[in-house]
C-alpha cells in the first residue's frame, strides 16, 4: 500500500509541479557578468530593440556594443571576439553598397527569413581565413552580419542570424 501510495505522489508531481529552471539553448550573457552589463548598457541607450545571437560558434566573447546617432536613426554594432571576429549591426539606416571586393561570390537568399531577401557576400579561397558578410532588412530595420576568421560553413552564418532575438 505504501508503495503505491509513494508512486502516485512521485507521477503527480511529475504531472504538476513546474521549475523557473528550464534550460534554454540560448546563450545570453550571464546575469552579472561584464558582457551582460555591456548589453544592458545598449539596450539603454538605443531607440530600438537590440537582437542578441541565441547561437554563436564555441569561444566567442562579447567584447563591445556601440550605439551611434540620434533616436530614429541609429545603429548598434556588437562586436564579438574568439576564433572569429563577428561583428553584428542593426540600424535605422540602410547600410552603404559597396562592389563586391575581388575574388568573392554573391549569393542572394530568398528567404532567409519567411519573405526576407538577403544578400551573402563570401569569400573563401581555401586559405586559413575567410570572410562572411550576410546583408538585409526586416520591419523597417538593416542588419548585417560580419565575420572573419578560420573558414566557416555556411550554414554556421546562418544559424547565428537566425537566432537573432
Amino acid at each position: 500500500m505504501g508503495a503505491a501510495a509513494a508512486v502516485a505522489a512521485v507521477v503527480f508531481l511529475a504531472f504538476t509541479c513546474q521549475t523557473a529552471d528550464v534550460p534554454s539553448d540560448c546563450q545570453l550573457p550571464a546575469d552579472g557578468s561584464r558582457q551582460a552589463d555591456i548589453l544592458a548598457e545598449a539596450r539603454s541607450q538605443a531607440g530600438f530593440a537590440i537582437l542578441y545571437p541565441c547561437k554563436l560558434p564555441n569561444s566567442q566573447r562579447l567584447v563591445t556594443v556601440d550605439v551611434v546617432g540620434a533616436r530614429g536613426k541609429q545603429s548598434v554594432s556588437i562586436v564579438f571576439d574568439g576564433p572569429f571576429e563577428i561583428t553584428i549591426r542593426q540600424s535605422q539606416v540602410a547600410p552603404l553598397v559597396n562592389a563586391d571586393p575581388a575574388g568573392a561570390s554573391h549569393i542572394v537568399l530568398e528567404n532567409l527569413f519567411p519573405g526576407v531577401k538577403a544578400d551573402l557576400i563570401e569569400i573563401n579561397e581555401g586559405t586559413s581565413r575567410a570572410l562572411y558578410h550576410l546583408v538585409w532588412s526586416q520591419a523597417g530595420m538593416y542588419y548585417e552580419l560580419l565575420a572573419s576568421g578560420p573558414p566557416l560553413q555556411r550554414r554556421t552564418v546562418l544559424e547565428i542570424t537566425r537566432s537573432l532575438q
